[in-house]
């Protein structure tokens, strides 16, 4: 049986491998209201996918009007970048109301 590690070696671990902690963007309240005011905030393929799509856009929805970003992300990055958007449009429009 493995022993279980303590969270001071977790840490070091992490620093080793330079290992950012999971999910640390996504904030569910800022989905919620970006979902609740008519926002959509999604990922469009870009590019060649054949057969697998490598790179994506972000694009942002609001009644009706769509505006597509322009910088391209791969596979990795676009998780993060979306929920980034998310909380960018949060805080911009969000905390005034």
């Amino acid at each position: 049986m493995r022993r279980r590690r303590s969270p001071k070696e977790i840490d070091d671990y992490k620093r080793k491998w330079k290992l950012d902690k999971y999910n640390i963007g996504c904030n569910q309240k800022h989905s919620r209201w970006c979902i609740d005011n008519g926002y959509r905030i999604y990922r469009d393929p870009f590019g060649e996918c054949s057969p697998v799509c490598n790179q994506f856009k972000i694009v942002v929805e609001k009644d009706g009007i769509r505006k597509v970003g322009t910088k391209v992300y791969n596979k990795k990055e676009i998780s993060d970048a979306v929920w980034s958007a998310i909380s960018y449009i949060y805080n911009k429009y969000g905390k005034k109301t």
